[in-house]
């Protein structure tokens, strides 16, 4: 088992062994259940009657079906606005979970998150860890750990999708402690749900990454 950082090997020892103390209570694991929905962050005021993601979708399948080029074109551009505001606030999301990494700051943390027994995270070389209480435990370890934070933290090859209720990101993770000479790589999916408006990690998994 790996911590998400490199470590000296006294502080992996403790960390693992946190870890190690916390799995007796995470044999109940359950599987995750984002919301699906059909709103998405941003909508346009122009769109048609208030129109969500999916409803725009159908009428411009029945607009091109009905050969309406100009209300199709109208309902693609109306689309892509919608689809680029929902991309544009899932990004913001990500950006706050991952300032709240960098800062070690606990309190931005808990309020990055979704709250519910769905939610989980798998750090790198670890199992999946479930439920809010439990993952704000192991983000309260990485937090408490003997870093000097602010870590340095660095995001390439990011890629974000959104549909609906439900948005995801994935990106190569390239974390360093100050004072060491070697960066952490970790692929890593973060999934967002939008909860009354706001959108929400409820999922963050990374993997080791060897080049």
């Amino acid at each position: 088992m790996e911590s998400p950082l490199p470590l000296h090997p006294q502080q992996e020892a403790a960390f693992i062994a946190g870890f190690q103390t916390s799995s007796i209570r995470l044999h109940r694991l359950t599987t995750a259940h984002v919301k699906s929905g059909e709103a998405a962050e941003g909508r346009p005021a122009s769109t048609e009657n208030g129109a969500d993601e999916e409803s725009l979708r159908r009428d411009l399948e029945t607009a091109i079906k009905d050969e309406d080029y100009a209300r199709a074109a109208r309902l693609r551009d109306e689309l892509r606005v919608l689809q680029e505001d929902g991309r544009s606030a899932v990004l913001a999301a990500n950006a706050r979970f991952y300032t709240a990494f960098k800062n070690g700051d606990l309190v931005a943390m808990h309020q990055a998150w979704a709250q519910g027994d769905h939610v989980y995270v798998v750090h790198p070389s670890t199992g999946r860890i479930s439920g809010y209480e439990m993952v704000m435990q192991s983000w309260e370890m990485v937090c408490d750990a003997d870093y000097e934070f602010p870590l340095q933290v660095d995001l390439q090859d990011v890629e974000v999708h959104v549909r609906g209720d439900v948005g995801y990101v994935t990106c190569l993770e390239l974390v360093r402690t100050k004072g060491s000479s070697s960066w952490g790589k970790q692929v890593a999916t973060n999934v967002f749900e939008k909860v009354d408006g706001k959108w929400f990690i409820c999922i963050h998994h990374a993997s080791h990454f060897d080049e």
